[in-house]
């Protein structure tokens, strides 16, 4: 099987490449990480390790996922049709 020399697959040369460098120092991470150990595709743990080495910390009290989603409660299938609430009224 032929060796992977390349670890990542990012190109910053085409249309709708900007990114922050805050973005650029991560990619850079994390492929400096693959190359040193070998690892195509890092685990989440490992990704979660690179963010602290780049000194991500965190400063705020979780959110629950499902906070974080959008609702599908609340949407009806028929257009201008309100949703019934959850406590009746």
């Amino acid at each position: 099987m032929a060796k992977w020399s390349e670890y990542t697959s990012y190109s910053p040369f085409f249309d709708g490449a900007e990114i922050t460098s805050a973005e650029t120092e991560f990619l850079l991470a994390i492929a400096a990480y693959q190359k040193r150990f070998c690892r195509r595709y890092p685990t989440w743990r490992e990704v979660l390790h690179i963010l602290h080495c780049l000194g991500y910390r965190q400063v705020a009290d979780p959110i629950p996922v499902e906070q974080l989603l959008p609702s599908k409660q609340g949407q009806s299938d028929t257009p201008g049709e309100r949703p019934a609430s959850a406590d009746g009224l």
